[in-house]
């Protein structure tokens, strides 16, 4: 019996021993490797404050479940005093920062991701570059369908961020002009609830237009007429290859020579004239009471309204008349 007691009294002593073990090693387990306290935020490069004080919160977001999970607390945790001027922007280098927000949080400022500077401004709102790069993406995409082919933008050049002096101000993005291969220019506007306008930065976007465009078949003459049997297509960057023809209109000739498998550009082309040289065509002569039709040839070319010299094929002589269309030309 008193064997037994003597053993259970040990056991309870092993057990109590143990748990105080526990215990101190809890209580000498640094505050920031608490699982509490592993928790991961980022701080941003760009943010606005309220004051008096900057709270985690303005400058800071969660990234882990965790840190969701304690953000109700984090985000209150006062840090330095804000600048009393509302529209005053201040930048701090990381690691600057690195050393206010150990000052006020600690170990727990190591949870923090820092970027390579935080420039913060009292009052108003701000957009960053990614709200920035996404919402001119955003404004361009329906403008490309209207190019045709396969649009590629890149080469973005635009502000790291934009400050807006008031909560309710809105960004309004705008083009001089319509969206074109290559460079394009983007204003990039603050403006209040009405219409006024508080700032204005610009942008600058390229966009790579991949797009099947008409190539000479075969090498092409100086006033050969363009047909479907000398035009093939290729695929091609129209940011490189301005001014190409689109295939449309006509009839055309050439107006300068063109290689085998170049580009067609307006400037090869030119409209085929009603009246050309060497067709021939009806001269009508219309005079009082009387009208006469005969054979005349065209020594010239010309439009519709325009005049060309012909000549009578029954008389040999030159004659200026008036073309009407591409089989007639009148005298008066």
């Amino acid at each position: 019996m008193w064997k037994k007691r003597s053993r259970s009294a040990g056991g309870v002593r092993y057990v109590l021993a143990a748990c105080l073990a526990v215990v101190l090693l809890a209580a000498s387990v640094p505050a920031g490797s608490a699982e509490g306290d592993r928790w991961k935020g980022l701080v941003r490069s760009v943010a606005c404050v309220k004051g008096p004080d900057v709270l985690l919160g303005e400058i800071a977001d969660p990234v882990d479940s965790e840190a969701q999970r304690q953000w109700p607390t984090l985000s209150t945790v006062k840090l330095w005093k804000a600048s009393d001027r509302l529209g005053h922007v201040v930048t701090v280098p990381r690691d600057k920062l690195r050393q206010i927000l150990e000052y006020y949080m600690g170990e727990k400022a190591g949870n923090l991701a820092l970027p390579s500077q935080l420039t913060v401004q009292t009052g108003g709102r701000a957009v960053d570059s990614a709200e920035l790069s996404s919402r001119i993406v955003a404004f361009l995409t329906p403008k490309a369908k209207g190019l045709g082919g396969e649009v590629q933008f890149s080469n973005l050049q635009m502000p790291n961020h934009i400050f807006f002096p008031n909560d309710y101000d809105r960004l309004v993005i705008d083009m001089k002009d319509d969206l074109k291969p290559g460079r394009n220019d983007i204003m990039l506007c603050g403006v209040t609830p009405d219409g006024k306008v508080v700032s204005r930065r610009s942008a600058v976007i390229f966009a790579d237009v991949w797009k099947a465009v008409p190539v000479a078949a075969r090498p092409l003459n100086r006033n050969e007429r363009v047909t479907s049997n000398n035009v093939s297509f290729r695929r091609m960057n129209l940011a490189y290859n301005r001014d190409v023809w689109d295939g449309t209109g006509g009839p055309w000739r050439m107006a300068r020579t063109l290689g085998r498998g170049q580009v067609f550009t307006r400037s090869h082309l030119e409209p085929v004239p009603l009246i050309e040289r060497g067709e021939m065509v009806n001269l009508v002569y219309n005079g009082r009471g009387i009208r006469l039709s005969i054979k005349a040839e065209a020594m010239g070319e010309a439009g519709a309204g325009q005049q060309v010299e012909v000549r009578n094929t029954q008389s040999n002589k030159i004659i200026l008349a008036t073309v009407v269309d591409s089989e007639t030309v009148v005298v008066r």
